[in-house]
C-alpha cells in the first residue's frame, strides 16, 4: 500500500476540479462544488454522498450554508444563483438577473437574504423565501471579486479588481463607504468578530485595517514582499493571519499594527490562510502541494500535511476545529483529524535516535532530545508536538525539565548547554565554556541550579537566572558521563570513565568523596529516596551500593554481564537493575540478596524505573520491547513489542490518578501507553505514538481488520491496503467446503466449472489469494474424499 498518513481520513475523489468547499454550521454535512457545474454534498458522519445536485450549467465558483444549516447557495459562471434544500436535495429558486459570472455568494447571519456578486461589476441582494432580487449595489468599475455580510448583518463589503472595498447599508439601500488605498486588485477581506474593522489584501503586497464607522485606514501591514491574497481574523478579533505570494503566513497584533510572527516553512505561494473555531490553530494552503498547521500564540509550525498531488487551494476547518479539509487541484479533497483521537496525527518524529524522554512536573508535556539536533515538547494528552526547539548544531544528548516546569535544559555534542522557556520555546540563554561534547544535565530540586557533565572530564554548575557559571569541579581523569542531585540537593554524585564516583558539594563546588572500587567504566548511578546512599553499575558486571555520608562500599551486587540500568523503589528497600545480558534483578537494598531474576529480555536492558507505588518494574531493552514486571510474585505482565528499532529511554508518568508510560526509540519515534491494573490484570493501550507518517509495506495487505472505523476501513481501501471482510471469506470457505463433497457425487468436468466460478470472485482481489485458492481446487480434485 502506499502512503497511509496517521490522522487522515478517507479522501473525496471528484470527477473534475474542486472550486469550493465548505462545511454546514452544525457539522454534519459539507459540500463541494466542481468545475463541470455539480454540486456534492456529504455527510461528515460517514462522508457517504448524500445528494450530487445539478442545474448549473458551468463551474460553481461559491457555496454558502445558511446559518441554520437547512439551506445552501451556490453561484456560477453560468451567471446564476441557485438556493438548494436540504430536507429534499431540491433546488427552491433558480436566481437569474447577472449578466455575467456570479464570483461570490453570501447568506446574511438572519438567513433572509443572499448577496451574489458578479464579473458584470454589480452586487445583488436577493430575498430567500421569494427568490426576488431586493437591491441592486451599483458603483464598483471593474469585476466584483467577493461579498461578505458584517457580523450583525446590516452591512456588507464589496470588493474588486477596481482597488477599492466598498461598504453597503443594506436599509437604506446606499454605499456608505469607499475604502480606497490599495493600488492593486483587492484579493481579500474580512470582517473583524465586533463588526468594528475590516482587513483588506491586494496584489501590491499589502494588508489594510479599516475603520467601518469613519472609513479611515488604521494601519497599512507592509511585511509581505509580494502578493497577498487571504486575510482572516482570529476569533477573539486581537490577530490577522495574511498569506502571500512570498511563500509565508504572517501573523499581526491588530491593535498595534505590526507582525508578530513570521511563518516560514512553504517553499512555494501561500494561497489560503484560516483560524480554527477556537483560534489557537492556523491553516495555510500552498501550491507546494502541503498543508501546515501553525500554533496561533507562538507560530510554530505543528504539522505539515502531505499527501496532495497538485497544488493546494484552499483549506477549511470544520465548526469544531477537529477536522481540516484541504482541496486541491488534483481534484481530490483530503481531510485531517486534527483533535485528540488516539494515534491520529501526522508525525512530527524525530529523524534521527531518541537519546533521552522526560516527563514534565506537571505530567502534561513530554520533552526528548535526539540526533537530529533538535529537542521536541509533546502534549501528554494529545500527542501534538508544542514546540520544536532548534538551535543546537549537533546531536543532543540529554534534557531535563526544571522542578517548577518553566524550563528545559539541553545538553549537545557542541559543546554547549541551552536553557529554553519551556512556554514560548524560546533559547534563554547559551551556556558555554565546556571544551568537549556535553553529555548530561540536571537541575537541582530547588530549580535554582544546573549541573553539566562534559566530555573534557569537569562538572560545571550554572546559574538558571544569570545563566553564569558559578563553579568548574575538576577532579575526575576522564570523561564524565552523568551527573545526579541528591534528593534534598545538598549533593551532587556524577560518574566517570575512570571507574571513579565523585560526591560534590554543590554550593562549594568541592569534592567530599571518590569513591573508587570499580575495575571498569560506570555506566549508570541513582540515588536513593532518603538521599543516604548511592548505586553503581560498571562493565565489571558489578552494582555497588554506597554510602554518601562515609564514603564507603556497603553491598556488591552481580550480574553475568554489564550493569547498564539501576533504580531505587520509591521507598528505597529495593533496587533493580538491567544487564547487558538481559536480565532484570530486584534486590534487598538493605540486606543485598536478590529477591527475583527477571528473565525475557533478549538484549541488553537500557533502562529500568519504579512504578510510582513500587509495585511494578518498568524495563526497556535493546531487543525492541518494554516489559512491564511485577515485582513481589516476579512475572512479566505486559510486553509491548510494536517497536521497530531500539528503545533508549523510558519513562514512567502519573496523572490525576491515571498510569502511563512514554518511550523513545533510536528509529526517532515516541510514544505513550496507558497502564492499567485491574484484578490482577495488566492492560497497556496505545494513546499515541510519533513513528514514520507512512506505512512501508509492500505487497501486503491486512486481512480481517479490527479496531478500525469505517473511515479508517474506506482509507486502507482506497489504498489498497485492506483485505475483504472476514464473512466474504468465510462464504468462501463454506464453498470449498461444498467441493469435498461435490468430489464423491459429480463428475469432474463439473467439479471444475464450479472451481472455476469461485476462483472467478477472487480475481482482482489478491492474485496470491486466487493462486491459493486454485492450489487447493486442484488437490481437492484429485485426491478425493480422503483430502479431508
Amino acid at each position: 500500500m502506499t502512503g497511509v498518513q496517521f490522522g487522515e481520513l478517507p479522501y473525496l475523489k471528484q470527477e473534475r476540479k474542486v472550486l469550493s468547499y465548505v462545511y454546514s454550521p452544525d457539522g454534519k454535512r459539507a459540500a463541494a462544488g466542481l468545475e463541470n457545474g455539480k454540486l456534492v454534498v456529504y455527510s461528515t458522519s460517514t462522508w457517504e454522498t448524500l445528494w450530487t445536485l445539478e442545474g448549473h450549467r458551468y463551474s460553481v465558483n461559491s457555496i454558502v450554508y445558511s446559518f441554520d444549516s437547512n439551506q445552501m447557495a451556490s453561484g456560477s459562471i453560468d451567471g446564476t444563483v441557485r438556493l438548494w434544500n436540504f430536507q429534499s436535495g431540491t433546488c427552491n429558486h433558480v436566481l437569474n438577473g447577472h449578466g455575467a459570472g456570479v464570483t461570490s455568494v453570501a447568506y446574511s447571519p438572519q438567513g433572509d437574504h443572499v448577496a451574489s456578486t458578479s464579473d458584470d461589476t454589480t452586487v445583488r441582494l436577493w430575498d430567500v423565501q421569494t427568490g426576488k432580487c431586493r437591491q441592486i449595489c451599483v458603483g464598483h468599475t471593474a469585476e466584483v471579486l467577493g461579498v461578505i455580510f458584517s457580523p450583525e448583518g446590516r452591512q456588507i463589503a464589496s470588493y474588486g479588481l477596481d482597488c477599492t472595498i466598498r461598504l453597503w447599508d443594506i436599509e437604506n439601500e446606499k454605499c456608505h463607504h469607499v475604502l480606497r488605498g490599495h493600488e492593486y486588485g483587492v484579493e481579500s477581506v474580512t470582517y473583524s468578530p465586533q463588526g468594528a474593522q475590516v482587513a483588506s489584501c491586494s496584489e501590491e503586497s499589502t494588508v489594510r485595517l479599516w475603520d467601518v464607522v469613519t472609513g479611515e485606514c488604521r494601519h497599512i501591514l507592509t511585511d509581505h514582499r509580494e502578493w497577498v491574497s487571504s486575510v482572516m481574523f482570529s476569533p477573539n478579533g486581537n490577530q490577522l493571519v495574511s498569506a502571500g505570494f512570498d511563500t509565508s503566513a504572517r501573523l499581526w497584533d491588530v491593535e498595534r499594527g505590526v507582525c508578530l510572527h513570521t511563518l516560514d516553512g512553504h517553499s512555494s505561494i501561500v494561497h489560503c490562510v484560516v483560524f480554527s473555531s477556537q483560534g489557537d490553530l492556523i491553516a495555510s494552503a500552498s501550491f507546494d502541494k502541503t498543508v501546515r498547521l501553525w500554533d496561533a500564540k507562538t507560530g510554530v509550525c505543528r504539522q505539515t500535511l502531505t499527501g496532495h498531488s497538485e497544488s493546494v487551494s484552499s483549506v477549511v476547518f470544520s465548526p469544531k476545529g477537529d477536522q481540516l479539509a484541504s482541496i486541491s487541484d488534483d481534484m481530490t479533497i483530503r481531510l485531517w483529524n486534527v483533535g485528540t483521537g488516539m494515534s491520529r496525527h501526522i508525525s512530527s518524529r524525530h529523524n534521527d535516535p531518541i537519546r533521552q524522554v522526560r516527563s514534565s512536573p506537571k505530567g502534561n508535556h513530554i520533552v526528548t532530545c535526539s540526533d537530529d539536533r533538535t529537542v521536541r515538547i509533546w502534549d501528554m494528552e494529545t500527542g501534538l508536538c508544542r514546540q520544536t526547539l532548534r538551535g543546537h548544531s549537533s546531536y543532543v544528548y540529554s534534557v531535563s525539565y526544571s522542578p517548577q516546569g518553566d524550563q528545559i535544559a539541553s545538553a549537545s555534542e557542541d559543546e554547549t548547554v541551552r536553557l529554553w522557556n519551556a512556554e514560548t520555546g524560546a533559547c534563554t540563554y547559551t551556556l558555554t565554556g565546556h571544551h568537549e561534547l556535553v553529555y548530561s544535565v540536571a537541575y537541582s530540586p530547588q530549580g535554582d541550579q544546573l549541573a553539566s557533565a562534559s566530555w573534557d572530564c569537569t562538572v560545571r554548575l550554572w546559574d538558571v537566572r544569570s545563566g553564569e557559571c558559578s563553579h568548574i569541579m575538576i577532579g575526575h581523569v576522564e570523561l564524565v558521563s552523568g551527573i545526579v542531585y541528591s534528593p534534598n540537593g545538598n549533593r551532587i554524585l556524577s560518574y566517570s570513565n575512570d571507574s571513579t564516583l565523585r560526591i560534590w558539594d554543590p554550593k562549594t563546588g568541592v569534592c567530599i568523596h571518590a569513591l573508587a572500587g570499580h575495575s571498569d567504566v560506570i555506566i549508570s548511578v541513582a540515588y536513593s529516596p532518603q538521599g543516604d546512599r548511592v548505586v553503581s553499575g560498571s562493565r565489571d558486571t558489578t552494582a555497588r551500593v554506597w554510602d554518601v555520608g562515609t564514603g564507603e562500599c556497603r553491598l556488591i551486587f552481580s550480574h553475568d554481564a554489564a550493569v547498564h540500568s539501576l533504580a531505587y523503589s520509591p521507598k528505597g528497600n529495593q533496587i533493580a537493575s538491567g544487564g547487558e545480558d538481559g536480565s532484570v534483578k530486584v534486590w534487598d537494598a538493605g540486606a543485598g540478596f536478590c529477591i527475583s531474576t527477571l528473565a525475557g529480555h533478549t538484549n541488553e536492558v537500557v533502562k529500568i524505573v519504579y512504578s510510582s507505588r513500587g509495585d511494578a518494574v518498568i524495563s526497556a531493552s535493546w531487543d525492541k520491547s518494554v516489559r512491564l514486571w511485577d515485582v513481589k510474585p516476579g512475572r512479566c505482565r505486559a510486553v509491548i513489542q510494536d517497536y521497530k528499532d531500539w528503545v533508549r529511554d523510558i519513562d514512567w508518568i502519573e496523572a490525576s490518578g491515571v498510569n502511563y508510560l512514554v518511550a523513545g526509540c533510536s528509529d526517532g519515534s515516541v510514544g505513550m501507553w496507558q497502564v492499567k491494573s485491574n484484578q490482577g490484570h495488566c492492560q497497556v493501550s496505545l494513546r499515541w505514538m510519533h513513528t514514520r507518517t507512512e506505512l512501508d509495506v509492500m505487497d501486503a495487505t491486512i486481512p480481517n481488520e479490527q479496531g478500525l472505523s469505517q473511515l479508517d476501513k474506506q482509507l486502507l481501501m482506497q489504498r489498497g491496503a485492506a483485505s475483504e471482510p472476514e464473512h466474504r471469506l468465510r462464504a468462501l470457505s463454506k464453498k470449498v467446503a461444498t467441493m469435498a463433497s461435490m468430489v464423491s457425487k459429480a463428475p469432474s468436468e463439473n467439479v471444475v466449472e464450479k472451481s472455476d466460478m469461485i476462483v472467478s470472485e477472487m480475481e482482482g482481489k489478491s492474485q496470491q489469494r486466487a493462486e491459493q485458492m486454485k492450489d487447493l481446487f486442484h488437490r481437492i480434485l484429485h485426491s478425493g474424499p480422503g483430502f479431508w
